[in-house]
């Protein structure tokens, strides 16, 4: 009997697991498997890495890879549904036929073959930086300029070309092309160095129509593009002090940061450093110029600051003071609206957004505060202004999206934003929010022609509705993209009807003789399938 017992029980054990396993199978979407060829003149490469990237980094950084056999053929597998960018990992080889990796819209399931890529051998130019004594330039980053195709200048800086002990660069993996080489970034920088050097092309003319073309050939070496560069612009420094505006007293370790704002209306900023113990802070390397220093507002930061206006003109700049005062805040709690369970509804990491209506400064700041799992949240750092809230989610593979519905003080509707005053604390804050469920899921078709090398479709949207949603925020959704065949989909709508352009990129701009427009309807909650005809031939 106790045997028998005993039995049951197990079996009953092993019915549960299986139960639970059937569940958890179910409850896993269907992941997809991408797979193709990598060709070097069309020989398969061996050992080459393909990796697909999620197009939206800040919804999930994951990265999936293969390594191709020795024929050149690869899988990638358990991709999960999402946009994706694929390509070969290959330093030193290029690709033949595309500027850029592959767009790909994979859904649940997807089996994608044929995803083939073909390279070419990359081109070097190298050569040698000297200052203006002759010596060589140290850890100095040069620049590349194509002539040819789409994008315009290109500063291949970022990608880690930069001079060694010896004055010497080396770029490689370069498309063949015309080139024009520079270095040094003139009255383009913001401080940040000691040297400030005047663009300078080869060989050796701060004229950029002076330049000599530097040709690359496939698989070939341009060897001496040498530099000369002039003698170092003349720079200056920007030392103050970081004080409490009521006692004057220093205030120790803030972050602060620098903006320029140009004659055109733009700005560029550069934040990040920490005042001394003293509260002291300079900038070394400074152009003349206007400019602003201002305190970098972190999260529960108690204080705030006005940013500081000076110019440089032809001397250093000393004894700048910035005054801090008892800074704002607001909080409240996140309200959601159609959601049942929101510990069960895998909304991941939610945030509030606080962002000020256009005010006459040269500098403003939006604030980011996580809510905490009550749905309670507070932003510190604020002063006083008008404040409009968004709500969005992040997390890995998150494409849930959110519309505010509305903001409410103390149980009273506050329709054109909340107004707070310097130094008040203000609660009561409620902001409902409702999740964001409609998608379009698209598929574009080409009629007649082909695009030109080197072109590709590009998509936007507008809400056709007289509610506005087109200016409702997508927190976390990058532009929606059409893949390499054509697919595309748009998530985290509000339901109603939308207009759907699409036009054709070419050589860094649309061409505006050629935009296809299409309007759909979707509902909340709902998928909404569309198929765009397109004619690229001119019509009569």
């Amino acid at each position: 009997m106790v045997s028998s017992a005993r039995q049951a029980i197990a079996c009953l054990s092993l019915i549960c697991i299986a139960a639970l396993c059937a569940q958890s199978q179910v409850a896993s979407p269907k992941t997809a498997t991408i797979s193709g060829k990598v060709t070097l003149k069309n020989k398969g490469l061996a050992g080459v890495v393909v990796v697909a990237d999620h197009f939206d980094f800040s919804a999930d950084r994951s990265r999936y890879r293969a390594t191709t056999d020795q024929n050149g053929k690869y899988q990638i597998t358990n991709i999960p549904p999402g946009t994706y960018q694929v390509g070969p990992i290959s330093p030193g080889l290029v690709y033949e036929d595309q500027l850029l990796k592959k767009k790909l819209v994979i859904e649940e399931g997807d089996n994608l073959e044929d995803v083939n890529f073909s390279m070419a051998r990359g081109g070097v130019i190298t050569g040698k930086i000297t200052d203006a004594d002759g010596k060589p330039a140290v850890e100095e980053f040069v620049f590349l300029q194509p002539l040819e195709g789409p994008g315009g200048p290109t500063m291949y800086a970022r990608a880690g070309i930069v001079t060694d002990d010896r004055g010497v660069y080396r770029a490689y993996g370069l498309r063949a092309g015309k080139y024009k080489v520079y270095v040094g970034q003139g009255d383009n920088r913001l401080p940040g160095g000691t040297r400030v050097h005047r663009q300078t092309f080869y060989p050796s003319v701060t004229d950029a129509a002076r330049a000599t073309v530097v040709e690359v050939t496939e698989g070939g070496e341009a060897t001496d593009i040498d530099i000369m560069m002039g003698r170092a612009l003349t720079a200056f420094k920007v030392t103050g002090q970081i004080v409490d505006g009521e006692t004057g007293k220093p205030v120790p370790n803030l972050r602060y940061g620098i903006v320029e704002v140009t004659s055109d209306g733009s700005s560029t900023s550069t934040s990040g450093i920490a005042a001394n113990a003293n509260g002291e802070f300079k900038f070394e390397g400074v152009m003349p110029g206007k400019y602003s220093v201002f305190i970098d507002t972190e999260q529960n930061a108690e204080v705030r600051a006005d940013p500081v206006p000076f110019e440089v003109v032809d001397r250093d700049v000393t004894g700048l003071v910035v005054k801090t005062v008892k800074a704002s805040s607001v909080s409240g709690v996140v309200v959601l609206e159609g959601i049942d369970d929101p510990a069960n509804a895998k909304l991941g990491i939610l945030f509030v957004y606080a962002m000020y209506e256009r005010r006459a400064i040269e500098f403003d700041q939006g604030f980011a505060e996580q809510v905490k799992p009550d749905g309670s949240f507070r932003i510190n750092g604020l002063s006083a202004g008008v404040l409009n809230f968004a709500v969005g989610a992040r997390g890995p593979g998150l494409n849930r999206q959110f519309v505010l519905v509305r903001v409410e003080r103390d149980g009273f509707i506050q329709p054109s934003g909340v107004s707070i005053k310097d130094g008040e604390l203000l609660t009561g804050l409620r902001l409902i929010v409702k999740p964001l469920s409609a998608s379009i899921r698209g598929q574009v078709k080409v009629e007649d022609g082909e695009l030109p090398p080197n072109a590709h479709f590009t998509i936007w949207m507008r809400s056709l509705d007289e509610s506005g949603s087109s200016n409702r925020v997508r927190m976390g959704n990058s532009s929606p993209q059409i893949d390499s065949r054509g697919r595309f989909v748009i998530e985290g709508l509000a339901g109603g009807t939308y207009e759907i352009n699409v036009g054709v990129f070419e050589e860094g701009h649309i061409d505006t003789s050629r935009i296809f427009k299409q309007q759909v309807t979707v509902a909340d909650n709902s998928v909404s399938d569309v198929t765009m005809t397109i004619k690229l031939k001119p019509q009569p």
